[in-house]
């Protein structure tokens, strides 16, 4: 899919959404983030009051000769340090467990999101975009999730000490003071200078994920032709970007970090310098001046802390926008609003006027056509007139630009969608099998199927004999995308699996057109049987298919040009025999009906 860079004004949009997302998130997994809260702000309180103890110890029991207090307050400031201590694990403890589970919240909402995302959307978007959403963008987001409840323990420290600071003495408060807008607009600058290159860097690893992905599974092409190094040097071209774009985060990083610890630090050596001066004259006495340096030294590592979490924060935000953008998409097909039930029937299909077309392009153009139930029908047509898609429109892979399709009576739009895919089955050109074993690859459909009901449907897809002969046979795991298997023993399978959940419609995409003449007849033979009595639609390529149908639809331009037997279109539709000549396979007439 191509990319669009955004400009600052969409940059900062898309940030304030996902702003919202990690605050929505934070919400929703209320109970850990106000105990996490919780804990960093009693381990806060701890913090602040300790100096202030240290100050009653130095001015009253050794400046004040109170050896008495000695003890207590020596014993108070010690469970204090206790007190600290369980602040620190219940903080810790809670703001990673709210960080690990709004992790898998948000990967498992995008999982069943992208699971009702449309055909198109999946057309026009790579696996390696969407899986580093699910790896770098996320990790992205929970280490903000980590890091937010003491970032916010230690704001709410600085706002109590500088009250503190000004309670203790206001002329040194109103000095300690002056640094807070100063940090506040070096934050500002700092996060406007690196958005931009934020979303650059979590693009560009996706893009990254998006070569590895494509080379892996097109391993054997890469082989085949020799293009390892021009696979390397592509994504090196990658790597070296990502790496030219987290360098300049660094240099900007490089560059802030120091002044969130300079500032600071200036401001520590003034109150010093001042302070010196105040218990010279008396303004203040010596344990204020220590509680008053305790304080500043308190402050360093949440302002390291604070300055890093700003400083990160950018970056984070860019990935929850990405984030933010997936969820944001809209399901297509949407379910219905108020969903018909699907009545008891034949499968009479039904298309209606049905327009469609593909970004603007039109495929189908007032197509009409009935199917009636337990029929089988056969889509013919040279490339790009439609067949697929007009298959593909019955179970709502796509919806209809104009007309509907309906089945037994009822608009596919207005069925659920589990309803309606639950009742028609489809083997696809290219046959997909997940890396397990043939048996739960078979039972995909139909995952309560008894074994007996499992090798049932493999003899009938004339499966049965080659599994049995498979190391493990049925528990044999077919490795990734079932490249273990021969494409004529995958359609096998694929086509069990079909079998397996009984449907009332049945489309076979092309199904035999990656298998030998051979195994063709034996998969030929299997259909006979799996198509009686069933309305199925096969979209044909090879000739030997049509045996199987009792009509056969010649689509051309997106129209229906003819329909009828095999043998009558041959002798009056001289298109159709021209595109089967095409097609390859034995001539027209000699296909056996």
């Amino acid at each position: 899919m191509a990319q669009v860079t955004p400009t600052a004004a969409e940059r900062s949009g898309a940030v304030r959404k996902g702003v919202r997302l990690l605050a929505r998130t934070a919400l929703h997994y209320r109970s850990d983030s106000s105990r996490s809260i919780a804990g960093a702000a009693v381990w806060m309180v701890a913090i602040v009051v300790s100096p202030y103890l240290i100050k009653l110890i130095v001015d009253g029991a050794i400046q004040g000769g109170d050896t008495g207090l000695l003890v207590p307050l020596v014993a108070i400031l010690v469970t204090t340090g206790v007190v600290q201590a369980v602040g620190i694990g219940v903080r810790r403890f809670y703001g990673f467990r709210l960080s690990y589970r709004a992790e898998a919240d948000l990967r498992n909402r995008m999982f069943i999101h992208l699971q009702r995302l449309g055909f198109r959307f999946h057309d026009e978007t790579s696996t390696g975009q969407l899986m580093a959403r699910a790896s770098s963008d996320l990790s992205q987001v929970r280490l903000i999730f980590a890091m937010l409840p003491i970032t916010l323990a230690n704001i709410a420290m600085f706002l109590a000490v500088a009250v503190v600071l000004i309670v203790i003495d206001p002329v040194l408060g109103a000095v300690s003071a002056v640094i807070v807008p100063v940090l506040l607009a070096l934050s500002g600058w700092y996060a406007r200078r690196v958005i931009g290159l934020s979303f650059e860097v979590q693009e560009r690893l996706a893009d990254l994920s998006q070569v590895v992905q494509e080379t892996v599974a097109g391993i054997q092409v890469v082989k085949a032709y020799g293009q390892e190094a021009a696979e390397q040097a592509r994504l090196d071209a990658t790597a070296d970007r990502i790496y030219d774009r987290t360098l300049q985060l660094t240099r900007q990083a490089a560059a802030f970090s120091p002044l969130f610890e300079l500032i600071p630090s200036l401001g520590t050596v003034a109150v010093l310098w001042l302070g010196g001066f105040r218990v010279v004259d008396g303004a203040i006495t010596i344990g204020d001046f220590v509680a008053y340096t305790q304080y500043l030294i308190i402050l360093v590592l949440p302002i390291r802390i604070t300055g890093w979490f700003f400083a990160t924060l950018p970056r984070a935000a860019a990935a929850a926008t990405r984030v933010e953008s997936l969820l944001a998409t809209e399901a297509a097909p949407a379910e219905p609003a108020d969903p018909q039930p699907l009545p008891d029937g034949p499968g009479e299909v039904v298309f209606d006027g049905v327009c469609f077309g593909y970004g603007g392009y039109p495929v189908l153009d007032g197509v009409d056509l009935r199917i009636p139930g337990g029929t089988s029908v056969a889509l013919v047509g040279s490339t790009g007139s439609g067949k697929t898609t007009m298959a593909h429109l019955i179970p709502r892979f796509h919806d209809v630009d104009a007309g509907a399709v309906r089945l037994d009576g009822v608009d596919v739009g207005a069925i659920a969608l589990d309803e309606l895919r639950g009742e028609v089955a489809v083997v696809f050109q290219e046959t997909f099998l997940f890396s397990s074993s043939v048996r739960d690859n078979i039972a995909l459909g139909a995952p309560d199927a008894t074994e007996e009901q499992i090798r049932a449907a493999a003899r009938l897809a004339r499966a049965h004999d080659f599994i049995c002969r498979l190391p493990h046979g049925y528990d044999t795991v077919v490795g990734e995308r079932g490249h273990s298997l021969s494409g004529g023993q995958r359609q096998r399978v694929a086509l069990a699996r079909a079998v397996l959940r009984d449907p009332r419609v049945l489309i076979l995409d092309d199904a035999t057109s990656s298998v030998d003449a051979v195994v063709e007849a034996e998969i030929q033979q299997a259909l006979r049987q799996v198509t009686a009595g069933r309305t199925t639609v096969i979209v044909a390529h090879r000739t030997a298919t049509l045996a199987l149908v009792d009509q056969v639809v010649f689509l051309e331009g997106g129209r229906i040009a003819a329909v009828g037997p095999h043998r009558t279109l041959l002798a009056t539709a001289p298109r159709y025999a021209a595109v089967l000549a095409s097609a390859g396979g034995p001539a027209p007439e000699a296909v056996p009906l």
